[in-house]
């Protein structure tokens, strides 16, 4: 699989533990730790697991700070709302500083929204050298992504990315829905100090293999383009979705 940092999990239950033991970790440091959320299947799953386990209390959750990728435009009761899934599994049954929530504001007016979220990273997130500053692009300290089976991510989807914007928030349009979403770009992704990708079950085997294959199809995934540039970028895979890898 080339230069594709990958870890093969029996099932979902152990990728959600071994991403619940990095929670654990990141509270533990002496610092602020920005953390970027997806919606979905397996993050759901986590938090579920994190709100039932004694993860709820051995976490330190007031160093963590969390964030999403990306976030329909709909308000947050509406069960489209990946704040919304975050706050009724985990938020609501934790103890959490309500500041350390960042929660895009998706009942807003996406343009507005975009530049009131861009303004909250730049005030909040150090760049890669430790500068809270209006210039430096936030460098997140730990980025979970999903992946699509049209191998799109956060809300990039094929033919409607701009890998060379030096904007970190944008509007999106869903290809299908044409919902609209607002997402990071790829410029901010890339600068994380830590990627995770969460890819699970057969359904995204093939594209998977495409990725990792460096194929001809997979240049027009943003899957296979976003990556750290400066950190680490790795695949957390079940045995379905790894089942076509070498």
């Amino acid at each position: 699989m080339s230069n594709m940092n990958y870890r093969v999990f029996d099932d979902s239950q152990q990728v959600v533990e071994a991403l619940a033991n990095s929670l654990l970790e990141y509270s533990e440091m002496a610092r602020p730790v920005h953390i970027s959320l997806s919606g979905g299947s397996t993050p759901s799953q986590l938090f579920s697991y994190l709100a039932n386990s004694d993860y709820a209390t051995r976490i330190q959750w007031q160093n963590l700070h969390f964030w999403w990728g990306d976030e329909r435009c709909v308000a947050p009761e509406d069960e489209q709302s990946n704040y919304g899934q975050a706050k009724g599994l985990l938020f609501d049954h934790i103890q959490i500083p309500a500041e350390n929530i960042h929660r895009i504001r998706g009942e807003d007016f996406a343009a507005a929204e975009v530049i009131r979220f861009t303004e909250e990273m730049l005030d909040t997130i150090p760049n890669a050298e430790g500068a809270v500053d209006q210039e430096g692009v936030p460098a997140f300290d730990w980025i979970m992504l999903g992946m699509g089976t049209d191998g799109h991510t956060a809300s990039l989807f094929p033919g409607k990315t701009d890998y060379k914007t030096t904007e970190i928030a944008t509007i999106a349009s869903h290809p299908e829905s044409h919902q609209l979403r607002v997402s990071k770009t790829a410029h901010l992704l890339e600068n994380a100090k830590r990627i995770t990708y969460l890819v699970l079950g057969a359904s995204k085997a093939a594209v998977l293999k495409e990725i990792a294959d460096n194929a001809p199809a997979a240049e027009a995934y943003p899957a296979a383009h976003v990556r750290s540039t400066a950190g680490t970028t790795e695949w957390y895979l079940d045995s379905d979705a790894a089942k076509e890898l070498a």
